[in-house]
This record gives structure tokens, sequence and C-alpha cells, in this order.
């Protein structure tokens, strides 16, 4: 099945991102997700991004398309998708996240603070 990106981080699933490329998992993604409008507009190309998802046996697989025909653009398309899903996760500077995505689980009750 494929299906966008945009559609893709709605899913309410915990799934393991694997980077072929680097041959390593490299980080697990926990949906669902909403950006902030300059999230949108910051990674509108990437949300635009095909991924082809795998339900074979008990394994779920996720495959962003960054192929294409413009010869070595596909490194600039993996660049892109990888600062996507590594800033959701809470891999990129804090203010940053603040600008990009919607914390809906954070709120005052299920916050802990250490004195």
């Amino acid at each position: 099945m494929k299906v966008k990106v945009r559609e893709f981080i709605k899913f309410g699933e915990d799934i393991d991102v694997y980077d072929d490329v680097c041959e390593a998992l490299a980080i697990a993604f926990c949906g669902p997700l909403e950006l902030t409008e300059e999230g949108k507009n910051r990674f509108a190309e990437v949300l635009d991004y095909d991924i082809e998802l795998d339900f074979s046996g008990s394994i779920f697989t996720a495959a962003v398309c960054v192929d294409g025909d413009d010869g070595d653009g596909w490194k600039t398309r993996l660049k892109k998708a990888r600062e996507f899903f590594y800033s959701a996760v809470g891999y990129c500077k804090d203010s940053d996240w603040d600008k990009w995505f919607v914390d809906n689980n954070h709120t005052v009750e299920n916050s802990s603070l250490i004195l």
C-alpha cells in the first residue's frame, strides 16, 4: 500500500524507521503527529513523498520513496526525509521542535518536575 508522508504521520502506530542507505535502525516513529503551519511549510516537500507500507507477518515496514530520474536528487530528498523524521522524534533543537510540531500530550498534569 502506498501513502503520502502527510497521511502516514496520522497513523497511531509505533514504527521503527530503518535507514537502508546506512543499513541501520534510524529511529522509532511514534504517531500520530501533528504539524504547526510553520512545520507544514518547512517540510512541505517531504509531506508529499510517497511511503510504501508493507505488512508482512508481524513486521511493519515503511519505506520512504526518494528515488527519481534526476541523477543525484535522491540524496537531497533522503537528507530532507531524514531531517523530518529525526526532528519529529526530537533530534532537533527544542525551539525548532516547538515551531514545527504540536505537542498534544504535554500538559501540566502529565509533566514531572525534578527539583
